[in-house]
């Protein structure tokens, strides 16, 4: 059985709905909630996606309406499609990350004879 993060990013349509939707909250604060459940068309996956969100502070409800999302405390504009999906990012850009660019690309140094 696939994840939900697989069950959205296998599925080219989902992973356009979501990626609307991380557009949206990128660029205006708030998110068509409504737009992107309807297209995820799922139950399960809607509130395993929904969870993931809210528990890592990505969105939060809009107090307003029902079917918009606002950025939560945690939403930064840096985060991908996938990793908004669940997608754990590779060893390597984590390396990176805590390294920093400069010292995860450098080669090694070499000791002196």
């Amino acid at each position: 059985m696939l994840t939900w993060t697989e069950r959205i990013l296998s599925f080219p349509v989902r992973t356009a709905a979501v990626s609307e939707f991380l557009r949206e909250l990128s660029a205006k604060g708030w998110g068509d909630l409504n737009g992107v459940l309807t297209t995820l068309n799922d139950r399960e996956l809607c509130r395993e996606a929904v969870g993931h969100w809210m528990e890592r502070g990505w969105i939060v409800p809009a107090p307003s309406s029902a079917i918009s999302a606002l950025t939560g405390p945690n939403f930064s504009r840096e985060l991908t499609v996938r990793e908004f999906c669940g997608e754990e990012p590779e060893a390597e850009e984590i390396a990176e990350e805590t390294e920093g660019p400069d010292r995860a690309a450098a080669p090694p140094e070499k000791e002196e004879p």
